[in-house]
């Protein structure tokens, strides 16, 4: 119960120690290494972070304790390379930075990669959706300009023409998504 607490306030955390990779004076100061080891672990982060926190703490004349580090790190690995996990990060679209032990990477991997058809797929028709709605809008704006009355010959014919072709283009993205939608990839 304690590892699921942890690793729920790393995610919580995650977005400023990713985003920055530094640890404050203070953090530094009073660094619990097996603890952030353990964080960055959960999260994924790579073997680097370590660097870039020794980096950041050597400013303030503390020094990593590397071996507390990476045996946290270890006990993280073991939370964030789950299938599970693997299967949540590809369907979030997050990229995986092959930190995973061999022996954890496989089960990993099979999560991660039914996860990232997913996102990949779900991405597909959101972007076919946008594409319609675009297309739908681009359609109104030019039927207003076909019935607006100061247009000569020539412009309501390009109006037209402009018409047919977003009318293609309308027919072939439904098409597409019908496609896509029929290609529902299994959870």
């Amino acid at each position: 119960m304690k590892k699921l607490i942890l690793f729920f306030l790393s995610v919580v955390f995650a977005g400023f120690f990713l985003g920055c990779a530094t640890l404050s004076k203070n953090e530094c100061l009073e660094a619990d290494w097996h603890e952030i080891g353990y964080r960055d672990g959960s999260m994924g982060a790579p073997r680097s972070l370590l660097q870039e926190h020794s980096e950041a703490c050597v400013k303030h004349n503390v020094r990593a304790d590397r071996e507390a580090y990476y045996r946290g790190r270890h006990e993280g690995l073991n939370v964030y390379c789950t299938l599970d996990n693997g299967f949540n990060q590809g369907r979030q679209g997050r990229k995986y930075n092959y930190v995973c032990p061999p022996d954890l990477e496989r089960e990993f991997l099979a999560g991660y990669t039914k996860g990232k058809e997913i996102y990949k797929y779900e991405s597909k028709i959101s972007s076919l959706e946008g594409r319609l709605r675009s297309i739908e809008s681009q359609i109104q704006t030019k039927e207003k300009q076909l019935y607006s009355s100061n247009l000569s010959k020539e412009q309501r014919a390009k109006i037209r023409a402009d018409l047919k072709y977003l009318d293609i283009q309308y027919r072939d993205t439904v098409r597409e998504l019908r496609y896509w939608e029929k290609m529902t990839p299994v959870e």
